[in-house]
């Protein structure tokens, strides 16, 4: 979950923070909403060139003409700020005198050049919010787990290799983003912030994570595009929603628990060779996505998840579709391209819910006849990458039926053989 939006109108041009699910989304994710609060949003997108405005606690200083000086700071603690925001000021430091607004409870200093974080931000006891990001800040110091009362944490896009320690004494975190830095390991007392709700610490280079016992609350763990290699039990994760793990390189996965209420689960781009015995229990999953491993069957046990819609299983080595799987009764995205699939069980025929069948770079050599007729709610099908055997009559025909009934599709597409 996002914080609030100061400096929202400024947020132009931002690199997204690593908010997406799903295995064919790099690195990128949805933009972040700045930390603070909406007055902020609303005086930041003034069209007077004084840059500087406060209302109720609020002092925006971002892109300050003349640059970023201490007075500025003085000016804050002045005032009693609570939210201050001073993004795009280019600061490589942040001048002395952060330390005297004892009232600020959220502060924002990203879109800077900051290398480091100064050692007076440990007397900001009353801070809750801190929004670090998009910077060059190279190491995170011990001092900040004096900020007790912290309960967010952003720090994506910078160059830092590790977090403290002392990060496992701010028990009030809630949510802690690390999304695309240089991080190789984590420090073990994460394990502590039993109030942390979401962890993204994707995009780095971590070939594994510490125990994750103490996160109970965890709903989204986000730890994508790393270098992991296997990680611990993550039963514990009882009240998990999203869970991320796409392009690493583990051989299996880690154990699982009855993650009752996750919605989207991603293990794309790895060399599993088989998916978690614990899918029956993921009653409430939506989105599963298992493209680009090693599989080599579908666990018919799918068909127990009654909210599945979107099954992304391409490029593994998987040559049957069950058809007890058919019958799923929300599917509506069917992802089977570079399979060793020869032949669709006729029971698709039924299917009253598919609406995008992706079939490319498989094995079939005879088109199943009902994709010409008897499903006509799929407003996408690709069979193209196949060695379809034209020699059959029947092939032709049922090409030429699915092509001509496309034709009359709103916004459908075919990608055919011929």
């Amino acid at each position: 979950a996002a914080a609030g939006q100061s400096g929202a109108c400024r947020q132009r041009g931002r690199r997204r923070r690593g908010g997406e699910s799903g295995s064919r989304r790099r690195t990128s994710a949805p933009i972040p909403q700045q930390l603070g609060s909406t007055a902020t949003a609303t005086m930041g997108c003034s069209s007077s060139t004084d840059s500087k405005r406060s209302k109720d606690g609020v002092l925006a200083l971002d892109a300050v003409p003349g640059g970023f000086l201490s007075s500025h700071l003085e000016q804050a603690a002045a005032k009693d700020t609570k939210d201050l925001s001073m993004i795009q000021n280019k600061l490589t430091t942040i001048p002395p005198g952060l330390g005297k607004i004892l009232t600020l409870t959220a502060l924002n200093c990203s879109e800077n050049q900051l290398t480091e974080l100064p050692n007076e931000l440990r007397l900001l006891v009353n801070l809750q919010t801190l929004d670090a990001s998009d910077n060059k800040i190279k190491r995170i110091p011990d001092e900040v787990g004096e900020l007790v009362s912290l309960s967010k944490l952003h720090l994506y896009k910078n160059e830092m290799s590790g977090l403290p320690e002392s990060l496992g004494t701010m028990t009030s975190l809630t949510e802690i983003n690390a999304f695309n830095n240089k991080i190789i390991r984590l420090p073990p007392t994460i394990g502590n912030l039993v109030n942390l709700t979401e962890l993204n610490a994707a995009d780095n280079k971590l070939k594994t994570m510490p125990k994750t016992d103490g996160l109970t609350n965890l709903t989204r763990l986000a730890l994508f595009h790393n270098n992991i290699v296997m990680m611990p039990p993550l039963k514990a994760l009882g009240k998990i929603v999203k869970l991320e793990l796409y392009r690493n390189q583990m051989d299996s996965l880690p154990a699982l628990g009855n993650f009752a209420d996750m919605d989207a689960f991603s293990c794309a781009h790895n060399r599993l060779t088989k998916l978690p015995d614990e899918i029956p229990s993921f009653v409430n999953l939506e989105e599963l996505e298992a493209s680009r491993n090693m599989l080599t069957e579908i666990p018919e046990t799918l068909a127990g998840l009654p909210k599945l819609w979107k099954l992304m299983i391409a490029s593994n080595n998987i040559s049957e579709f069950p058809a007890s799987l058919c019958s799923m009764p929300a599917l509506r995205t069917l992802d089977l391209q570079s399979n060793q699939i020869t032949t669709l069980p006729e029971e698709m025929a039924a299917s009253t819910t598919l609406h995008i069948l992706l079939l490319s770079g498989n094995q079939i050599a005879t088109i199943p006849a009902f994709l010409g007729a008897e499903v006509p709610q799929i407003k996408r099908l690709t069979i193209d990458g196949n060695p379809i055997n034209w020699d059959i009559a029947e092939n032709l025909i049922t090409h030429q039926a699915i092509a001509k009934r496309f034709e009359t599709i709103k916004d459908g597409r075919f990608v055919g053989c011929i």
